[in-house]
C-alpha cells in the first residue's frame, strides 16, 4: 500500500527482489498521488503488479492486496513502503511459521534506519490496553532475540497464513476499514488470539522500518490522521476486550483515559473531534463485537484476551 512514498517504495521493492526466498507475486496498491513516479517504478520493476485507486487507508489497501495475493498462495506478506527487508527476511519467517500450523500471523524484528535502535520487536498490550511496540527506540542489545508467541506484531511487515484469512475476516474484511489507519494490525492480532490462533515473533527475520510517526514528532502528523489513531484505540477495545479482561484492568484503563482526556483538553484540543468520531462508529463496533464473541465461543476460546 503506497500513498505518495515513491522513494521509499523503490527501496522496499529492491529489497523484495533480493529475497533468498522470492515471492510468487508482488503487488502494489497505490493511491495515485504521482502517476509519473508510479510509471517510473513500473518500468524499473517489470515483474511487479501495480494498481492505483482511491485512498482507502492502510486497512482498505491491505484488504485489496491480500485479496489479490492470496490466490494460489500459502502465505501473504504485507509491507509498508518504508520497510526494507534483509535478504533472508522471508526465508527466516517462513521457516518458523511453517513448523507451527497454529500460527496465523507472524512478524520479525524491525529496526530504525541506521540499525542501532529497535523500531518494533512485536507489540504488547499493557494493562491500560494501549498497544506498545516492544523495545521501541531502545538499542538493539539482544533483549528481544528469542522466538516467542506474542500479543501482536506490526502491520508494517506482517505475514499472514492464507488458510486463516477467511476465518479472521469480519463482515468480509480482514482489516477493519473503519479504522482507515493505525491499530488495524493490533485489532486483527487480538481477534486472531481470541479465535485460538497464535501470533509469532521471529527475531531472526530482520527489516528496517522508516516509520513516519515517532516519539517527538507528533505535531508533524496531520490532525485528521491522529484522530484515526485516537478513535481506533476505543474501537478495538469495544470489539475485542472481554468482560473479565475489562474488570481486571479497569483501574488502569480508567486512570489512563482520565490522563488522556486531560492531555487533550490542555495540549491537543484538535483530538476532541475523535471522541465524536468514536461515538459515531460505536454501533458498528458493537455489532462486530457480537460476531467476534460468537465465533470465539464456538471455537472454545472465549476466555482468551
Amino acid at each position: 500500500m503506497n500513498h505518495g512514498s515513491y522513494r521509499d517504495l523503490a527501496g522496499c521493492l529492491d529489497s523484495v527482489a533480493r529475497q533468498t526466498c522470492p515471492p510468487r507475486r508482488v503487488y502494489v496498491w497505490d493511491t495515485g498521488v504521482d502517476p509519473a513516479a508510479l510509471d517510473e517504478l513500473a518500468k524499473a520493476h517489470p515483474g511487479v503488479s501495480f494498481e492505483h485507486g482511491s485512498n482507502r487507508g492502510f486497512a482498505g489497501g491491505g484488504n485489496r492486496a491480500v485479496a489479490t495475493l492470496r490466490q494460489d498462495a500459502e502465505f501473504v506478506l504485507i509491507l509498508n513502503p518504508d520497510v526494507v527487508l534483509d535478504a533472508d527476511f522471508a526465508e527466516k519467517l517462513l521457516y518458523s511459521v511453517e513448523a507451527e500450523p497454529d500460527v496465523a500471523i507472524a512478524g520479525g524484528k524491525l529496526l530504525r534506519p541506521g540499525r542501532e535502535l529497535i523500531d518494533s520487536a512485536g507489540i504488547r498490550f499493557p494493562r491500560h490496553r494501549r498497544p506498545r511496540d516492544r523495545g521501541s527506540e531502545s538499542p538493539d542489545r539482544g533483549e528481544f532475540d528469542r522466538r516467542e508467541r506474542i500479543e501482536a506484531v506490526s502491520g508494517a511487515a506482517m505475514l499472514l497464513r492464507e488458510a486463516a484469512i477467511d476465518g479472521l475476516s469480519i463482515e468480509g474484511e480482514l482489516f477493519d476499514e473503519v479504522f482507515f489507519a493505525y491499530h488495524e494490525d493490533t485489532d486483527l492480532c487480538w481477534r486472531a488470539r481470541r479465535f485460538g490462533w497464535t501470533v509469532l515473533y521471529e527475531p531472526a527475520a530482520v527489516a528496517v522500518h522508516g516509520r513516519g510517526w515517532r516519539s517527538g514528532r507528533r505535531a508533524e502528523i496531520p490532525v485528521a490522521i491522529r484522530r484515526h489513531s485516537f478513535k481506533n484505540h476505543y474501537l478495538q477495545l469495544v470489539k475485542n476486550e472481554t468482560l473479565a479482561g475489562f474488570l481486571m484492568n479497569a483501574p488502569w484503563l480508567i486512570g489512563w483515559e482520565v490522563l488522556r482526556l486531560g492531555f487533550v483538553l490542555i495540549r491537543d484540543r484538535g483530538m476532541l473531534g475523535a471522541y465524536r468520531e468514536t461515538w459515531r462508529e460505536l454501533p458498528g463496533a458493537w455489532r462486530k463485537r457480537r460476531l467476534i464473541g460468537e465465533i470465539a465461543r464456538n471455537s472454545g476460546n472465549a476466555s482468551r484476551r
